[in-house]
């Protein structure tokens, strides 16, 4: 696993370690910046670790402004609010730590009837926990402006003992905790795109301190973010950006019972894009170029393409597969769709009756090209090499999945065949998910998926009769 820069093991578990700019090495009691993920380095994930690396970048960033700027108005509220939550991790202290703590019910009336304190209570703790809290005190009672970094020392001693100010103070820190929440991976392109309308949003609408009044500002923000982009986008991508956001508001809203209806402003609808399917000629013309030993489309573009057009397979799950999965080299060749997929529907078994050679020799090629380049690449890649082979500037490889669905329509297969070959919902189709943890062999001698392979060789025939012939030699399907 390629790890996030700055981030390094050390004794079992993986630490965010940075120097601090020589600009500011005066200003500081050390060298180096260490943040500890608290992840361990034989069981975590690439997800968990680039969300954990984000955190420890913010949190330096965060440092580095505190170090350089003593001006109080340089934090934002959630600045602040994170700041303050870095300091006591530092500290190895918790918000609300010490907002109960044990007290003895006998002292505790000798406490009252001599009117002295005999036992700590909870701002004791605190202030053993934060002793420097004692002199920012002092300053704020002798009215004297409090710095940026006095002014963290106050609010983490507020959080240990206030349970209301242990909450998050700020929509901008609503964010963080929804992330963790949902498993929200910062470098993927689910996760930036995620993270860009938050931004958006937030921009639109502006931070703000949680208060009586949050509701009324969030329905400000949702209302000028659908007058930024409606025209610009539609209706359905409109929803979509602000699903995370308003899932977000809910999610913070619920969990410390804020008091708030969260719903999402009127967008006037508009009629969606649709995605045609190839006509049977383009096909034709595709799947030639495809297998013609000249090659107009190299074979590791080709292989993708064949998956797509046959198993109504989407770029992510081809780039998903692992060896388990692959059973090409089975009595009914196929591969299993298992990982990470879109919705339970999506996980399903795909015979392969299309291009077998050339996927079995390609498809380890695929699937590192896939995994190397940006998730947006791949998609625009087999878009232009199909536009410019059926002549069609509408097309493209998601256009392929509905390919599938008119081929099988057109040729009678049943429905269940169909959801079940392309992860489309059915509610029969609870008998074949059981097959999803066979093996190779297993799968080849299931009734069910024969069927499927049958099926699917119907649904292909005008395209497993094409032949590709140069020099002699013929490129020709078997039929099992």
């Amino acid at each position: 696993m390629r790890l996030p820069k700055y981030v390094r093991a050390k004794s079992g578990t993986y630490h965010y370690q940075r120097d601090y700019p020589t600009s500011l090495r005066h200003l500081c009691d050390k060298k180096t910046f260490t943040y500890p993920l608290k992840l361990s380095v034989t069981n975590v994930t690439e997800a968990q670790l680039n969300r954990k690396a984000l955190e420890a970048h913010e949190a330096f960033e965060r440092q580095k402004l505190l170090i350089s700027n003593s001006d109080p108005d340089a934090l934002s509220a959630t600045d602040l609010d994170k700041a303050a939550a870095d300091y006591l991790r530092k500290r190895q202290l918790q918000p609300s730590q010490f907002v109960k703590v044990h007290v003895d019910s006998e002292i505790q009336m000798l406490e009252q009837q001599d009117k002295i304190q005999r036992q700590p209570y909870s701002a004791d703790y605190a202030d053993f926990a934060v002793p420097e809290f004692e002199d920012v005190l002092n300053k704020h009672q002798r009215g004297e402006a409090l710095t940026a970094q006095e002014l963290v020392v106050g609010h983490a001693w507020m959080k240990l003992v206030n349970k209301e100010a242990a909450k998050p103070k700020t929509l901008g820190s609503l964010w963080k905790e929804y992330k963790e929440h949902r498993g929200i991976d910062p470098s993927s392109r689910a996760g930036k795109k995620a993270e860009k309308y938050w931004d958006r949003w937030i921009s639109l609408s502006g931070d703000c301190t949680i208060s009586p009044n949050t509701l009324a500002h969030i329905n400000e923000g949702m209302d000028a973010y659908v007058l930024e982009r409606q025209g610009i986008v539609s209706s359905q991508s409109l929803q979509r950006e602000l699903s995370d956001v308003s899932a977000c508001l809910r999610y913070g809203n619920k969990r410390h019972r804020f008091g708030w209806h969260i719903e999402l402003p009127y967008i006037k609808p508009t009629i969606p894009e649709t995605r045609d399917p190839l006509e049977p000629s383009e096909q034709v013309e595709l799947v030639k170029a495809i297998l013609h030993p000249s090659q107009p489309i190299k074979p590791v573009y080709g292989a993708a393409l064949l998956l797509c057009l046959q198993g109504g397979m989407m770029v992510s799950e081809i780039r998903r597969l692992e060896l388990d999965d692959i059973g090409l080299d089975a009595d009914i060749p196929h591969l299993k769709v298992v990982n990470a997929t879109k919705s339970k529907d999506r996980k399903r078994i795909v015979p392969i009756v299309l291009g077998l050679q050339l996927i079995r020799d390609n498809l380890a090629d695929t699937i590192k090209w896939l995994r190397g380049c940006t998730e947006a690449t791949p998609s625009a890649t087999l878009k232009k090499n199909m536009r410019r082979v059926v002549n069609n500037p509408k097309t493209s490889p998601h256009c392929l999945r509905h390919t599938f669905k008119v081929n099988a329509q057109t040729v009678g297969v049943d429905v269940l065949t169909i959801a079940s070959i392309a992860g489309w919902s059915d509610g029969q189709r609870g008998l074949s998910r059981h097959l999803l943890k066979y093996g190779s062999t297993a799968i080849s001698k299931s009734e069910v998926v024969k069927k499927l392979y049958s099926d699917s060789q119907k649904i292909h025939e005008h395209l497993i009769e094409i032949e590709a012939v140069d020099k002699g030699n013929v490129l020709a399907f078997r039929r099992k």
